[in-house]
């Protein structure tokens, strides 16, 4: 697989896929003909962004042709979940990015009762970009669905047959690497905004089932919680056999 490392990526929704051929969008065509400055006979890799990629190969300006797919290697072994209260600013930014790099195959945005950023439609599709970007960037299959933001009680009970952690600043906590089942699941991670959980939210959390964990000893930013979590649980899943 080392092979395909020099291979720039592209993305490709499946409705461009016709046969074992893709009709390229006029951006994709610029893309690959006047920034990377491929031409006819040239290869790449596609993807769909749910789970497929393929080595294609450019026939003319506007059409590639699909190769044999390519093994899925590079995603964790169970999907997550992350439920982000939205940070102040730019902060949601570089969540995205990050966590779609560590493997996230969800995030939902989350209105909380100290969440002070209420994102437009213009923001929403400025997330979609950027995990499709990081997607690109970090050889992922999957590219996280980014859903629109919503109260926290609506979006866990879109996850409700999850089993949730809930990352606290508080040390006293059980650490979320003690909490980890041995075998890879499917998993909810719940990460609070700028001031955390209020005790109402807390309280209904841990209601709903919620395991609530440490993430260290130490009091991290919003924007590095979550990093934090998701490579602590990609650890341990990758090491799994």
């Amino acid at each position: 697989m080392n092979s395909l490392a020099g291979y720039q990526r592209l993305t490709i929704h499946p409705r461009q896929i016709q046969g074992q051929q893709v009709q390229l969008t006029p951006a994709q065509s610029h893309y690959l003909g006047r920034v990377l400055r491929l031409s006819a006979g040239d290869a790449f890799i596609a993807m769909d962004g749910q789970g497929h990629w393929w080595r294609a190969q450019l026939l003319t300006p506007t059409t590639a042709q699909l190769g044999e797919p390519l093994p899925i290697w590079r995603e964790l072994p169970a999907p997550i979940a992350l439920l982000m209260g939205i940070p102040k600013g730019d902060g949601m930014d570089q969540v995205v990015r990050q966590a779609t790099e560590l493997g996230v195959r969800q995030i939902w945005p989350l209105i909380t009762e100290r969440t002070q950023v209420h994102p437009s439609a213009a923001r929403m599709e400025r997330w979609r970009r950027i995990a499709t970007e990081a997607a690109e960037q970090s050889w992922r299959q999957w590219i996280p669905e980014v859903f629109p933001a919503q109260p926290l009680v609506t979006a866990v009970t879109q996850v409700r047959a999850m089993p949730k952690l809930v990352c606290d600043p508080a040390p006293e906590f059980p650490h979320l690497t003690t909490v980890l089942r041995p075998e890879p699941t499917a998993l909810a991670v719940l990460i609070g905004p700028e001031g955390g959980w209020s005790p109402a939210e807390m309280a209904w959390l841990r209601d709903q089932g919620a395991q609530v964990v440490s993430l260290g000893k130490r009091v991290l930013r919003t924007v590095t919680a979550p990093v934090v979590a998701l490579a602590l649980i990609g650890a341990s899943w990758e090491g799994y056999r």
